[in-house]
């Protein structure tokens, strides 16, 4: 009976609580539901008859401009300009036609089309060519002109009378859910004091035998697993204190068989470490392989062989062995974004990243380090789809670039009229960026070529003389316009490097022209020097520096340092560290900020 009345008490006072929930839960929906479908008829109708008088607008406006572009003489473009938006215009005002749900919107669609009608009919007169020249520009501005402001005016106020009502829509969508949260509010407040008294007469008929359940249950918690808990109740809370003494027998029983269970689980991570699909070979700290997993095997040979052996002796990629030798001995994690090794399995080349981990005890102490090489061929793959689909679409977009360059371009020598001094200003603005974009474009091309080995460097004998010389002239002007003193230390008797002239040459005057842009009334330096069997290049400035978190990503792609000036896409520094890798270097960078940068790279001398 007791456990009857306890589980009935308890059901009880939950579903009441579970009642009210779903009752205000069902309000709220329905609340939402039915301003969520008033809004969305309203947002729908009223958004398709602005998306239809924004294209009127926009094509009435590619309809004038063909106007004038027949007035200025070219007459096939301007009638094929007219005929592409007057067909666009004709069926956005279908749209707007077949949309009407304000109060005045049919008159205005009517006026519009009854407007067009007869700006159509003139354009078309105009275009005929049967105007003299001095005819046809006067009646433009007597006629059309006018015609085209009405139009563009009445289209206009379709625009305005739906945004209104959008408006309209949203204030009455605030208004209706202030109420639906003032009632969820009130039911809630409700539903919580209903909450309390159930849950206070819910722990006053419980809290009793829980108090003795939570002794018995602290003392079985310190280790008395001898120690039972005895109450006489046939309910729920009867069953709990059976389970703490059935829990108690069953740990007694697991302190007799903990350590088979240690046993099982250091099986179980074996099995784990062989089931892996990436190799993983695991050395000591002396960096002798300890063991090789399945998937390791099938790359190096079967791990009987290598155990023992030094890594080095094992796997002939030197840079697997450097990785392993660092983690094992220097404790240094080895995980690059660039440490990938090609290696040969089962005929077929796989691409691998390296991640060289140390191990340690519970002490601290060095066991030797294990190595996993993640399988990353189809991300390469990846990598190269990518490289190559960047490539076509630069490529792809010049053509348009330089075609809006040249319009643009007609516009500013007034081609098509004098420009106002507001719209000379508009068209300046937009050639500069036109510039801006054919350079993104260019530079996108050529790191796809240079990634993807289309362009290989020229290799040739070259005096570093003569690309200091090179580069130094090239960004000469630009260092005295600034104020920036620019010099050079050429070391005397420096041997020739192979280099691709062209390549380094871009290289050079784009770090130049970094430290130039980024220094103001300072010194910008470019000096070589011998150094053991290769030639350091090093450009150095004392202008604003770079901040340390920055530096390890300013090769990347797209990428600029905060707060500095502009000067590109952020496609320079990674281009010109391309094209040094390609000469078998890299690129090295030290800063502080306010002292300064330098930027070096090492060529090797022809042996």
């Amino acid at each position: 009976m007791k456990k009857q009345s306890l589980r009935t008490q308890l059901l009880t006072s939950h579903l009441a609580l579970v009642g009210l929930m779903a009752v205000l839960m069902l309000g709220a929906v329905f609340n939402f539901f039915r301003l969520g479908r008033s809004i969305d008829r309203i947002l729908k109708d009223n958004y398709k008859s602005v998306v239809a008088a924004q294209t009127m607008k926009e094509s009435l406006e590619r309809q004038d401009s063909a106007t004038t572009f027949f007035l200025a003489g070219q007459q096939e473009k301007a009638r094929k300009q007219f005929r592409d938006n007057a067909s666009i215009f004709q069926k956005a005002l279908e749209i707007e036609a077949n949309n009407i749900t304000e109060r005045g919107e049919q008159q205005i669609s009517d006026d519009i089309d009854a407007r067009y009608k007869t700006y159509r009919a003139d354009v078309e007169k105009l275009m005929s060519g049967k105007l003299a020249e001095k005819d046809a520009r006067s009646f433009y501005f007597r006629v059309l002109e006018t015609q085209f402001v009405g139009l563009k005016t009445r289209a206009q106020d379709v625009l305005d009378l739906n945004q209104r009502a959008i408006e309209r829509a949203d204030e009455r969508a605030k208004t209706e859910a202030r109420r639906a949260s003032l009632l969820g509010l009130i039911l809630t407040i409700g539903a919580l004091a209903l909450a309390v008294a159930f849950a206070h007469r819910a722990i006053n008929s419980a809290l009793t035998p829980l108090l003795a359940l939570s002794q018995g249950a602290e003392e079985i918690g310190a280790g008395h697993l001898n120690r039972r808990i005895e109450l006489n109740r046939n309910d729920e809370i009867g069953t709990l204190a059976q389970s703490f003494n059935m829990m108690a027998e069953k740990l007694r029983e697991a302190r007799r068989v903990e350590q088979q269970r240690l046993h099982r689980a250091q099986k179980m991570s074996d099995a784990a470490l062989e089931s892996l699909y990436d190799p993983v070979i695991v050395t000591d700290a002396t960096g002798s392989v300890v063991h090789l997993n399945r998937a390791a095997q099938t790359v190096f040979g079967p791990s009987e062989k290598a155990s023992g052996l030094p890594i080095s002796q094992v796997v002939n990629e030197p840079r697997i062995a450097l990785a392993v030798e660092r983690a094992a001995r220097e404790e240094q994690i080895s995980a690059q974004e660039d440490d990938f090794v090609s290696l040969q399995v089962d005929g077929t080349e796989r691409v691998y990243r390296l991640r060289a981990t140390p191990m340690r005890d519970d002490d601290g102490a060095q066991l030797g380090a294990a190595l996993v090489l993640e399988d990353v061929t189809h991300l390469r793959e990846l990598d190269r789809l990518k490289t190559e689909f960047i490539g076509v679409a630069s490529h792809e977009l010049r053509t348009p670039v330089t075609s809006l360059s040249l319009s643009s371009q007609l516009l500013q020598e007034g081609v098509g009229g004098t420009l106002t001094p507001v719209q000379a200003e508009i068209v300046a603005a937009q050639r500069e960026d036109l510039a801006r974009l054919d350079l993104l474009m260019r530079d996108l091309l050529d790191i796809t070529r240079l990634e993807s080995g289309v362009t290989p460097p020229r290799l040739e004998s070259v005096a570093p003389r003569e690309l200091v010389e090179a580069a130094f002239n090239a960004v000469a002007s630009q260092a005295q316009s600034k104020g920036v003193k620019l010099e050079t230390d050429v070391a005397p008797d420096l041997p020739n490097v192979r280099a691709d002239r062209s390549q380094l040459n871009r290289v050079l005057v784009n770090l130049l022209n970094n430290a130039i842009r980024h220094t103001s009334k300072g010194e910008v330096k470019i000096s070589v020097q011998r150094v053991e069997n290769s030639v350091r290049f090093q450009v150095s400035d004392t202008g604003e520096g770079i901040p340390s978190k920055n530096l390890p990503h300013i090769f990347e792609r797209f990428v600029q340092v905060p707060n500095a000036t502009r000067g590109g896409a952020g496609l320079g520094l990674s281009i010109a560290q391309t094209i040094v890798k390609a000469h078998e270097s890299e690129i090295t960078v030290e800063s502080e900020v306010g002292e300064g940068s330098i930027f070096s790279f090492d060529l090797p001398v022809p042996k």
